[in-house]
């Protein structure tokens, strides 16, 4: 018998290919490092530490100024880099950013590490703003906009006039303004992908189309391909929004938006708003809205249940998706596994999996305690749970999220005492976004505790030991079916993204969008100016030091919520178009004009708004402003659904009460819970709100309000004076 001889070269060639293989691996890795480094020095130390101010003659973004043996950064030696003692120092006093800018977290910190370890490979350079050739005089103090309002404008005209109704667009352009790697816009590109595909019922996974191939910062999505252009709402009040005959899902996305500009004496808006805005009948004026708050805001309530049309029972859930989960637990077509530890509960944690129509169906049970009847172990037929995470396969693969009570009945956010999630700030597991990001693989691997347990007990335990092992499946056989679901939920991810992804790309941009603190750099960029020293000066101003904007133009920082409030503001002052506020929105409660709304009291009979069953209460709207009003009331259930307290916008005497009801009082009925009242407030006479409803969704009220004159071609109904505030009304 003869032996083959292995040829030596082509053996050398797979060694060389494996070895090219890699470096590209390494290299691939210390770019996404690199990439993740500068930008947490670009959003957290340029301030102190750039081209306009360099403390300790260090330009942050560039290398040579603290990188190498006698540097700051030693690279590769972690104990020798000063610049790490700085950064994760408690020293209030020693470390950097210097109080009371806030420290870096413990993950930017540990990125930083693993980078100097890595012997502080360069960073990546920033995509380059596309250049213009000449800019109209609208756009004179912004970088960006017009590029993206004219990639819209090309885009939709080589658009089928059939199909332009149902272009939306998204952008992530504005990050260019204060610099921005390939790195990070491939991150926003992945994260709006995913975050789109998570919001869809539709059978096929969805592609955004980049609008702007060379940059990648613009894209469009049509919103039929989401089931988006269905209108889920309708009019229940006898008046009626001119020219939204349709209030469609992307309306209710905008509704909600707080970064929305009408660039009025720009050519360019002008032909868009011919050509795009006016036959999409869009509900407020806007032609993109930013990746980053859509895949922040949209993944979270109100938005999330929204626009999935998720139902407030269990029972309506298991129904909508084909579920009869009693009956599969009675015919043992349902598996359990019960766990002591997991990633996310406080305690002990109970998985049961069904069969759906796109897939898998998996609810978790969750304990308060481990003792008594909520020992999983006492009975692991029969017991005791404080609530639950309901995840199963949207018809695309991907998955979709539901937080119930003990009850079955829909929840928003899961008790910290009882699950956390370790991505968010506040450890708060809101459903959604927290789930997405949790689950980025799928289902999470688990081990269960029950079945091990009741096989080594002898069969006289007083339980049915007997059922719980068939309903607490072997090892193998739900390792098997975790496999199953993982490989769809996989497969999913690849077609949207086209490939594998190291990591989950809601994460990352969601985090730095929702938890991470804004600076004069950073609010100069969303604004999209040329110079952020611009803001310097109006930061100053009393109109805004009074808003506590004030520390922005000191080195401090804000908060996003704190920033959102105020930004029509700012672009009002600026001059940089007319700012589009997301007054009827549900996740802006308040809308507090300069000047006005501070002296509009808004109260009930019961100083802490604490009413019981039986009470009595009396609502009243005391007008200390200085000027006459027009006023509007809304009251809004604990399951979203709203009612206008008042029929007709009425005036409201400066010095005057209004008194609700005008006789008698409202008695609080036994429904626990919190409701709320909401004023609408204005000098200027308005008309009246448009109550929409729908099934599985919350209630709309909308003014008609952003409106453009043809005839003048001019916004008309802008409430830039109008005052909106809203107190809870607590039931116990």
């Amino acid at each position: 018998m003869s032996r083959s001889r292995s040829n030596p070269w082509k053996l050398l060639s797979l060694i060389a290919i494996s070895l090219s293989c890699l470096t590209m691996t390494v290299r691939a890795q210390e770019e996404n490092l690199s990439a993740e480094v500068k930008q947490i020095f670009r959003t957290r130390c340029l301030e102190c530490h750039g081209d306009t101010r360099r403390e300790a003659d260090i330009n942050i973004l560039d290398l040579s100024t603290f990188v190498g043996a006698a540097g700051s950064v030693v690279p590769g030696n972690v104990d020798e880099s000063v610049l790490y003692d700085y950064i994760a120092s408690d020293d209030e006093d020693f470390r950097m950013p210097e109080a009371p800018r806030p420290p870096l977290s413990a993950g930017e910190i540990e990125i930083v590490r693993k980078w100097i370890e890595a012997k502080a490979p360069a960073f990546p350079e920033d995509v380059a703003v596309p250049a213009q050739a000449s800019q109209d005089p609208a756009f004179a103090n912004t970088i960006g906009t017009e590029f993206v309002l004219k990639q819209i404008l090309k885009f939709v005209e080589a658009t089928p006039r059939a199909d332009r109704p149902f272009l939306r667009f998204f952008s992530s352009n504005h990050l260019l303004t204060a610099g921005a790697t390939a790195e990070e816009l491939r991150e926003q590109q992945f994260a709006l992908t995913k975050a789109l595909n998570h919001l869809s019922w539709q059978p096929d996974i969805v592609k955004p189309i980049a609008v702007d191939p060379d940059t990648n910062t613009i894209f469009a999505v049509d919103i039929r391909k989401l089931g988006w252009h269905e209108s889920v709402v309708t009019p229940v009040s006898p008046h009626k929004l001119p020219g939204n005959a349709n209030v469609d899902k992307f309306d209710m996305v905008l509704l909600e938006y707080p970064y929305g500009i009408a660039y009025e004496n720009a050519e360019t808006f002008e032909q868009l708003r011919e050509v795009y805005l006016q036959p999409a009948g869009l509900i407020r004026p806007v032609p993109y809205v930013r990746i980053d708050w859509l895949i922040s805001v949209a993944t979270q309530s109100p938005l999330y249940e929204d626009l999935l049309e998720l139902p407030h029972e269990l029972s309506q859930l298991e129904q909508m998706i084909g579920v009869d989960s009693e009956a599969n637990l009675q015919n043992f077509i349902a598996s359990r596994a019960g766990m002591t530890l997991s990633g996310v509960s406080r305690n002990n944690r109970i998985v049961e999996r069904h069969p759906s129509r796109d897939g898998a169906y998996w609810k978790s049970f969750d304990f308060e305690t481990s003792k008594g009847l909520q020992n999983m172990f006492a009975d692991p037929l029969d017991f005791h749970y404080a609530g639950g995470e309901m995840i199963w396969n949207l018809p695309n693969g991907l998955q979709a999220y539901l937080v119930t009570d003990n009850a079955g009945n829909r929840i928003l956010e899961a008790p910290t005492t009882i699950v956390t999630d370790k991505f968010s700030e506040d450890r708060v597991v809101r459903n959604g976004l927290a789930c997405m990001r949790c689950h980025d693989r799928g289902m999470k691997r688990f081990s269960d505790n029950i079945r091990p347990a009741f096989q080594a007990l002898p069969n006289n335990t007083g339980l049915n030991t007997r059922d719980i092992l068939r309903l607490y499946i072997p090892k193998q056989e739900m390792d098997q079916l975790l496999d199953k679901d993982e490989a769809r939920f996989q497969s999913a991810m690849q077609a949207a993204l086209g490939g594998n992804v190291k990591n989950e790309p809601l994460t990352a941009t969601t985090r730095k969008f929702i938890d991470a603190p804004l600076t004069l750099t950073q609010a100069a960029g969303e604004l999209g100016l040329k110079e952020p020293g611009q803001l310097n000066a109006v930061f100053k101003l009393p109109q805004f030091t009074q808003l506590g904007l004030a520390g922005l133009s000191t080195g401090g920082v804000i908060r996003r919520d704190t920033w959102e409030d105020y930004y029509d503001r700012v672009v009002r002052q600026l001059g940089i178009g007319t700012p589009i506020a997301a007054v009827d929105g549900l996740t802006r409660p308040d809308h507090l004009a300069e000047g006005l709304a501070r002296n509009l009291k808004v109260s009930t009979n019961q100083k802490s708004n604490l009413f019981s069953p039986g009470d009595e209460m009396v609502i009243t709207i005391k007008n200390e402003t200085g000027v006459d009003l027009f006023i509007e009331l809304v009251g809004t259930s604990a399951r979203g659904r709203k009612v206008a307290l008042t029929k007709q916008v009425l005036p409201l005497k400066n010095g005057s009460v209004y008194r609700f009801p005008e006789t008698g009082s409202i008695k609080i009925q036994p429904q626990l819970g919190t409701e709320f009242i909401t004023v609408f407030a204005s000098p200027q006479q308005f008309s009246p709100g448009v109550l929409l409803r729908g099934k599985n969704v919350n209630d709309r009220f909308v003014h008609d309000f952003y409106r453009f004159d043809d005839d003048q071609h001019r916004l008309i109904n802008n409430p830039s004076q109008l005052i909106k505030k809203t107190i809870s009304i607590e039931t116990r």
